[in-house]
C-alpha cells in the first residue's frame, strides 16, 4: 500500500476577519500584570490583514513563563518609555 503525501501547502484563512491568510512571523506579545505590561517577542502564526495572531502550545509554554519568572522576581526587565494616566 502506497500512502500519498500533500504535495501543496495549505494555508489557514484567518478565524477573525475571514480575509487574511495566515503565516509564521515573529510577534509581539502583551503580559499584564496589574498596572505592568511586558512585551515578548515569540515565534506565532498571524494573520496579513488584522494581525489577529495564533501561538503554539509552546510559545504559550514560554509566555507562560516569564509571566511566572516575572511576577516571581526572577527577571526584571528594563523599562521602556513611559506611562502617563489622565483622570
Amino acid at each position: 500500500m502506497r500512502v500519498r503525501l500533500a504535495t501543496e501547502e495549505t494555508t489557514m484563512t484567518c478565524t477573525i476577519c475571514k480575509r487574511g491568510n495566515v503565516s509564521p512571523q515573529k510577534v509581539e506579545a502583551e503580559i499584564k500584570i496589574g498596572t505592568d505590561h511586558l512585551l515578548v517577542t515569540v515565534d506565532a502564526e498571524a494573520c496579513s490583514e488584522c494581525g489577529e495572531a495564533y501561538y503554539s502550545s509552546e510559545a504559550m509554554r514560554h509566555l507562560e513563563q516569564v509571566r511566572e519568572d516575572f511576577v516571581n522576581k526572577a527577571i526584571t526587565p528594563p523599562a521602556v518609555g513611559r506611562v502617563y494616566q489622565l483622570t
